[in-house]
């Protein structure tokens, strides 16, 4: 596995639950307003093994660990660094994932306790927006249906980018996951310009106001409790 940074402890990325937070590298995406670009290349960060990874992490004052990325799905072993990481008797394991590697999420369900699922758009624009090799959108639909049927908890979330995405695809998405049976909080946050951004890439993109969102808020389905989390 190759493993790009670790944070010792994080208040922010798992709700009320202090973490150790680890962005393996490496993506099979490659969207425009990504705030991690860096860690995108399939070639970038530093490869460890799960002993020495596990090592690294030990000693902090957290609770659990937030593995992120990158794509964390797209190594094989990640179900085998969970694992280690629950051996060593930790309360919570939240992954972050944009739910391309099914099959790689399936053998990670037994030692997850929630993940942050990124809904990036409406089904349609999945090829455009992500810039894969292929259309993803198949592969995403699957893992949604996976964490749904199981008892991790699933915390859907859309990064909203001002002249790239409309209010209405919030509706469809959060319309979307209603029909499939989804019940709870799905997270909107902004995109903002930062040091892990792509100039070039963003030069058309702006940082949205939330207004954009707040009117759309009464059309969501009664099921759907949108949370919007200006940054």
């Amino acid at each position: 596995m190759r493993i790009a940074s670790v944070i010792d402890i994080s208040l922010v990325d798992v709700p009320k639950i202090p973490v150790t937070v680890i962005f393996t590298a490496g993506c099979n995406m490659d969207c425009p307003f990504c705030q991690n670009a860096e860690i995108i290349p399939l070639k970038s960060g530093t490869p460890m093994k799960i002993p020495e990874i596990v090592e690294r992490v030990q000693g902090n004052m957290s609770d659990g660990y937030c593995i992120t990325g990158g794509e964390p799905t797209i190594h094989r072993d990640l179900p085998d660094l969970l694992k280690a990481l629950r051996d060593t008797g930790t309360s919570h394991i939240n992954l972050n994932t944009q739910g391309t590697v099914p099959s790689v999420l399936k053998r990670c369900l037994p030692y997850l306790d929630s993940v942050w699922f990124d809904l990036k758009t409406v089904p349609e624009r999945y090829a455009e927006v992500t810039r894969a090799r292929s259309d993803p959108w198949p592969h995403v639909l699957k893992s949604m249906k996976l964490l749904l049927d199981s008892s991790v908890a699933f915390w859907p979330r859309t990064t909203y980018v001002g002249r790239w995405m409309h209010p209405e695809e919030i509706q469809r998405i959060a319309e979307f996951l209603a029909d499939l049976g989804f019940e709870g909080g799905y997270l909107v946050q902004n995109y903002i310009r930062s040091s892990g951004t792509r100039e070039l890439e963003t030069e058309d993109f702006e940082e949205p106001s939330s207004d954009e969102i707040e009117q759309i808020r009464e059309r969501l389905p009664p099921t759907i409790s949108l949370k919007i989390e200006w940054r």
